[in-house]
């Protein structure tokens, strides 16, 4: 459905693949010490299953925009879980890093929903990569490809570092986005873990044109009896000055 649009954005897609590749492939090669196991295909006993609640808002001069939504992962085997997500996206005025939508003229506000599925990959303890795709309808309509990557550094540390990378192309736009987050736990205690350190994005191609980015300081709170998190960005960047909040909740069962 979608071929020409496909082959004219090959090169930048692949690339964005190609770095979440090697991010992975470098935190899984980092430490001889945390060899994986040869679990990827032996199946989980009890199995579990997760759903997360989250939500995110955005404010810039020149873009705003919030989210909504919930993602399900289902184990299969010891190193491999299936993912869906849905997501409900409102962008109240511009375009901006994560934004699939073309450049209009009118100001109010546009709306889209987003549904994904996809892997969950846990090569070792303490490193994930999901593999996501999908397709907008609304606004946007059109496919959308996503990659994250999370890996702990130094795990045993009294600050072990987290490491975070999400790329993603959208085909409503043809542009393609690059995040990422590198924060250490800078205080433990038996409620909460607060994360400190920096984190930005780069976003460009398609209709966005050249490259554009932004980054500054992030904080982060995990609340460890309700499974919680909460984190706020500031910085400045192509959108001008901007802040950033998310929130997030997570619920386990075994099955």
């Amino acid at each position: 459905m979608y071929p020409r649009r496909l082959h004219a954005s090959s090169g930048r897609l692949w690339l964005a693949v190609a770095l979440v590749a090697t991010l992975a492939l470098a935190a899984v090669g980092r430490s001889t010490s945390a060899r994986a196991d040869s679990g990827l295909f032996d199946l989980t006993n009890p199995r579990s299953l997760s759903v997360a609640l989250f939500a995110s808002g955005y404010g810039s001069d020149k873009y705003g925009t919030t989210h909504e939504g919930f993602e399900l992962e289902q184990s299969v085997t010891r190193k491999l879980s299936l993912v869906a997500r849905a997501t409900a996206y409102q962008v109240y005025h511009g375009t901006g890093f994560d934004s699939p939508l073309l450049p209009a003229s009118r100001s109010s506000p546009r709306n889209f929903v987003r549904f994904q599925g996809g892997i969950d990959i846990t090569p070792m303890p303490g490193v994930s990569l999901v593999v996501l795709g999908g397709e907008d309808l609304g606004d946007s309509h059109a496919p959308v490809v996503e990659g994250n990557l999370s890996s702990w550094l130094w795990p045993h540390s009294y600050h072990p570092v987290n490491l975070s990378f999400s790329g993603s192309h959208y085909y409503e736009n043809e542009a393609t986005s690059g995040r990422v987050d590198l924060r250490a736990i800078v205080l433990s205690t038996a409620d909460v873990m607060l994360l400190g350190g920096v984190g930005g994005a780069i976003w460009g191609g398609g209709s966005v044109g050249n490259a554009k980015g932004q980054g500054g300081p992030d904080l982060g709170i995990f609340i460890r009896r309700w499974h919680a998190n909460i984190d706020l960005q500031i910085g400045y960047g192509s959108s001008h000055t901007y802040g950033m909040l998310n929130f997030s909740r997570q619920f386990h069962w075994d099955e």
